[in-house]
């Protein structure tokens, strides 16, 4: 019989190994080089077979002896580690609860993520004896069994309550059990519906007053008094394949309320569909949440729960809100179709959402307002009718390896007052912007790659905010009052996170070290009466200018920049506009390199190969033009027009192919100064390159080997949206810039 082979980890390094003596046959290169290499003797399916009969502990220590025995132990995954996930029943299927049919990727990885899920919950409580309740009702021997229902002793879950012992189990016969009154939940007790998944209904209010209770195979409706179907205020509890129907499940107490919730139906709730509170925490893992009146989850006041593999759909409002100091990780959930935003988050709310799937919503992917936090990692947020992200009115996300594409707006949008941090995204295929920037926004928006957006790569416009930029709901009117009411919360503001402390403050919009190409307008466009920084970017064949400044009443700073194969030119610059282009590789543009009518510095610029003259000034431009070389072969090097004025010195000017001169000096400013340009012939662009040596090509960045700034900036990001996002370069190399293959 064929042995299978054991799968390798893609990106898996090894541990290192721990100063200790090796074991017979680790210590020499050759042994610690490859797995399938014999050890101490011994062939390696021998030792698969000697390591399989070893405990959980045991296998970690191993691990620890070399990188050998590391690889040994990852080799058991098929093996060992399988036998190991399935034999753990706490943690059920390695799969559950998204694919329980298919075998995962690795046996390990799985024990270990469904492990630490099902741990996670009981950690956080401060009642260790409560938390381990829900394993009591299995252990007990001496439980008794209590049925209700039809020709049983006891017909209603009241009265089978009050008879109920610690542990019982209550088995509901099929039927509908309704009740007049809030029922009580005093004991901790099991109550199990008979049958399939709606023989048996609760028209009811319970209330949970007891350490831990287990909810299983029932359908809650509420009760004629009260839409909510159940509440805790100071315990744990765990739901399992429940169906809330119209009714809501609150979950608050402070510090000590954990719940489960496993595969349950939770739909048409007039409020929120589940709504946790004060400290409340827990596990809500593979359930269906959907249609609800206000949100799917709401977390609020310091809950600080689990969510995890729901589907949470079609709702009235948010997905899910997190606000007042709400907490949270939520990950690898699937949300869409929901009417507000997928992920709501604003007052100081600061979850991880990590991993999901959020996709066409009817407003934003991801909402941050009104100083929201949070950290919005891994997730592919498509297909949304108002930005993939939009951050307004204080929000400081950490925005970091979304795939951010396919939106009926703009990718990512920054507004008014807007904060955060907008790392190693790819935000491709919308049909607005990628990035939106607007007023009194200080946003750093760093090695992401945008590309293939209907208008431009990053705008960053002068107006703010006013009421109908707004989806419905997503602004500043709504009320998050609980069932409707008007309700005051205390913010009580934290500390700065540890992860948010590290950042390093900005007291202007930063556009740093990203990728914008193929935009279907200007790769930057710029119309603002405030400050921006734009730094080490390779922006690149856009269908309009690689980057214009059409209004800038503060200096716009734009360096160390790769502006190469755009279809109007590489910078364009109007009048009243200000700016400082220093240290940029200005190639092989469509038409001009740059062409200006405002004013400000070109220093030290690379202009070369642009179809257009090298730098165009024309009305009344006020530019100083130093230590730059500008060549081109179809036009001047440097064409100066009506009114311009400034100094242009210190140059090294190439003459090209054509019979035009090197500069065109026409205009009849006073004060129009050239001196001390060297102006050379180059017939091929091999002269040129033979030039570019001292210092070399452009961009340069501090710290890297010349004509490594691009590289470098790539493999700063991280590979998640890398990895998604391959196919967005793929018709790169057909417009790649000469100038740079050839330097």
């Amino acid at each position: 019989m064929r042995r299978r082979q054991p799968r390798a980890r893609p990106g898996a390094s090894p541990r290192p190994a721990r100063p200790r003596a090796p074991l017979p046959g680790c210590g020499g290169p050759a042994a610690r080089s490859e797995v399938t290499m014999e050890i101490s003797g011994l062939p390696v399916e021998l030792w698969r077979l000697i390591l399989s009969y070893l405990r959980l502990p045991d296998l970690g220590r191993c691990s620890l002896v070399c990188k050998a025995w590391y690889e040994l132990i990852l080799s058991l995954d098929n093996t060992r580690w399988r036998q190991l996930c399935l034999g753990c029943t706490e943690c059920r299927h390695p799969n559950w609860p998204s694919q329980p049919d298919v075998e995962p990727r690795s046996w390990r990885e799985a024990f270990k993520q469904h492990y630490v899920a099902s741990q996670t919950w009981a950690k956080s409580t401060q009642d260790f004896e409560a938390a381990r309740c829900l394993h009591a009702f299995r252990r007990r021997k001496d439980r008794r069994v209590l049925r209700v229902g039809p020709g049983c002793a006891l017909d209603t879950l009241r009265a089978a309550l009050a008879a109920a012992g610690p542990y019982d189990r209550i088995l509901l016969l099929p039927g509908v059990y309704e009740e007049q009154s809030e029922v009580p939940l005093k004991v901790p007790v099991e109550v199990v519906g008979q049958g399939k998944l709606g023989d048996v209904a609760l028209l009811a209010s319970i209330d949970q007053h007891c350490p831990t209770a287990r909810l299983c195979n029932l359908v809650f409706m509420p009760a004629w008094f009260s839409p909510v179907v159940y509440k805790t205020t100071s315990g744990h509890v765990q739901f399992d394949n429940c169906n809330f129907e119209s009714g809501q499940l609150r979950i608050h107490a402070p510090g000590t309320c954990q719940v489960v919730m496993l595969q349950n139906d939770i739909h048409h709730c007039k409020a929120s569909g589940v709504f946790l509170r004060l400290a409340a925490g827990g596990l809500i893992a593979a359930n269906n949440i959907h249609s609800n009146g206000e949100a799917g989850v709401d977390i609020r006041k310091g809950a600080n729960p689990l969510i995890l593999c729901n589907q949470i759909h079609s709702g009235l409002r948010s997905g899910i809100v997190v606000l007042g100091n709400g907490k949270g990780v939520i990950r690898s959930n699937q949300i869409y179709g929901n009417r507000e935003a997928g992920v709501y988050i604003l007052y100081n709310g600061n979850p991880v959402v990590s991993g999901n799937h959020i996709f066409q919503g009817l407003a934003a992917g991801v909402a941050v307002n009104e100083n929201g936090r949070g950290q919005i990692i891994e997730n592919v947020i498509r297909e949304n009718q108002w930005g993939g992200a939009d951050i307004r009115r204080g929000g400081d996300p950490v925005l970091r390896s979304n795939l951010i594409c396919c939106g009926y707006s703009d990718g990512v949008v920054v507004g008014e007052r807007g904060k955060g941090l907008i790392e190693g995204n790819t935000i491709y295929g919308n049909k607005g912007c990628g990035v939106w920037i607007m007023a009194s926004s200080l946003p750093h928006v760093t090695n992401n790659r945008i590309g293939h957006n209907s208008i431009y790569g990053v705008a960053v416009f002068c107006r703010k905010d006013e009421a109908d930029d707004y989806p419905a709901g997503q602004g500043g009117h709504e009320s998050f009052g609980e069932e409707g009411e008007a309700a005051a919360w205390e913010s009580d503001l934290e500390s700065e996170d540890e992860r948010f402390a590290s950042r390093r403050p900005l007291s202007v919009a930063l556009v740093e070290s990203n990728s914008i190409s193929h935009n279907g307008a200007a790769g930057l466009y710029v119309k603002s009466s405030e400050a921006l920084n734009v730094i080490g970017n390779a922006i690149h064949a856009n269908r309009e200018a690689g980057v214009a400044v059409l209004q800038s009443g503060q200096l716009t700073r734009i360096a160390n920049n790769s502006i190469s194969c755009n279809s109007r030119g590489g910078v364009l610059v109007e009048s009243a506009a200000r700016v400082e282009l220093r240290g940029n590789g200005i190639y092989d543009n469509r038409s001009h390199g740059i062409a200006s009518k405002g004013d400000g510095l070109v220093v030290e610029n690379d202009i070369l190969g642009n179809r257009g003259c090298g730098l165009r000034l024309l009305q009344a431009a006020d530019m100083k033009v130093t230590k730059n070389r500008i060549q081109s072969f179809g036009d001047y090097g440097i064409a100066m027009l009506d009114q311009s004025k400034g100094l242009v010195q210190d140059n090294l000017i190439f003459q090209g192919r054509s019979q035009k001169t090197i500069l065109q000096q026409v205009s009849t400013a006073e004060d129009c100064v050239v001196q001390n340009n060297q102006l050379l012939t180059a017939k091929s662009r091999c002269d040129i390159a033979r030039t570019l040596e001292n210092p070399p090509a452009r961009p340069h960045l501090e710290g890297s080997a010349p004509g490594s700034a691009l590289a470098t900036n790539a493999q700063k990001g991280p590979t998640v949206s890398t990895r998604i996002a391959a196919r967005m370069d793929r018709d790169c190399h057909s417009e790649g810039s000469i100038f740079c293959t050839l330097l």
